[in-house]
């Protein structure tokens, strides 16, 4: 009988992927890794259907992987596919679209154990459906409102003691042919302008917290979580601000921090969440966001926390 494959979909480089497909195999799993990027000049894909789904297989420089074989499913970001350049523009965008929706369509059809699944990951993306799933499990969330209205923004901004803006989904922008990243930042009422009414804004209350702490909390029910501490008042509002400066170590999970974790895994039908917390000095732990395919690896780096180990147990059933 063959042995049940653990199906890495992500780029072979990908940190994250590399972390649990070692983990994995230390566990003697069988690990295949496919890179959409890799079709369709190094891969292939020939499938039927029959009566229990497709049926088939997957090739890539690696060779070939019967899909029926697979039991689990690591999913990071695709990658962009590699059509030849012979391909005229509405041609590679056809071809696009084709390869996305058969692809895309195969693997999610597979009875597999996804970490996380795709369709589940879009809807978690969404940072209002994460603020009112974390209210209902039980976090502390700063008071926010989302508007185009100037005049509620500056309403809002005057009625606590510090307000930030964030972006809701892109944190990048491209201008001047240079990518910049959207910080959290401080606003006052007297800096909201007639620019707001152009499209939506998430203003939040400030939190004045004495360090972060990223969370790592897996569908077998581990928790992990890295304190992210630093002098610099800048890093302490945005920690991405301030790299260099930061130190990492690992910290306890409240109790009621980890059961509200599970329960917000749980209402969003994810395998795995990467929770962002703002830690005051009374000890309250505040909900900052979830993101489903946010970077833990390099706080394995800097501490050891045996994060893709759970991932990999999650991935092969295992109880926590």
């Amino acid at each position: 009988m063959p042995t049940p494959v653990v199906l890495m979909l992500a780029e072979r480089d990908d940190a994250e992927a590399v972390y649990v497909s070692d983990a994995l195999a230390m566990r003697g799993a069988r690990v295949a890794w496919f890179d959409t990027a890799w079709f369709p000049v190094r891969a292939d894909m020939t499938v039927r259907l029959g009566d229990d789904g497709w049926r088939g297989e997957i090739s890539g420089p690696d060779g070939a992987v019967r899909l029926d074989d697979v039991t689990a499913v690591y999913y990071r970001q695709s990658q962009p596919f590699s059509f030849p350049g012979t391909l005229s523009e509405p041609e590679r965008r056809f071809a696009s679209v084709e390869a996305r929706f058969g692809f895309g369509g195969v693997f999610m059809s597979l009875p597999a154990r996804w970490v996380s699944h795709p369709a589940r990951l879009a809807d978690a993306e969404y940072r209002p459906l994460q603020m009112a799933t974390a209210v209902r499990c039980g976090f502390r969330v700063p008071a926010s409102t989302i508007t185009n209205r100037p005049d509620e923004a500056r309403d809002f901004a005057r009625s606590g003691s510090g307000v930030v803006y964030k972006a809701t989904m892109h944190k990048l922008i491209s201008e001047d042919e240079r990518v910049k990243l959207i910080y959290t930042t401080p606003v006052s009422a007297d800096a909201i302008d007639d620019r707001v009414a152009t499209t939506l804004h998430l203003f939040q209350t400030n939190v004045p917290k004495s360090h972060d702490v990223r969370l790592v909390a897996t569908g077998n029910g581990r928790v992990h979580g890295v304190a992210i501490r630093t002098d610099d008042p800048s890093g302490r509002q945005d920690f991405r601000v301030a790299y260099g400066s930061l130190t990492y170590e690992s910290t306890d999970v409240p109790d009621e921090v980890a059961r509200a974790c599970h329960a917000y895994l749980k209402a969003l039908e994810l395998e795995l969440g990467v929770f962002d917390f703002a830690v005051t000095g009374d000890g309250a732990w505040w909900f900052l966001e979830c993101g489903p395919g946010s970077q833990w690896a390099w706080l394995e780096d800097e501490t050891g926390a045996p994060i893709a180990g759970s991932i990999a147990g999650t991935l092969l059933g295992v109880a926590a």
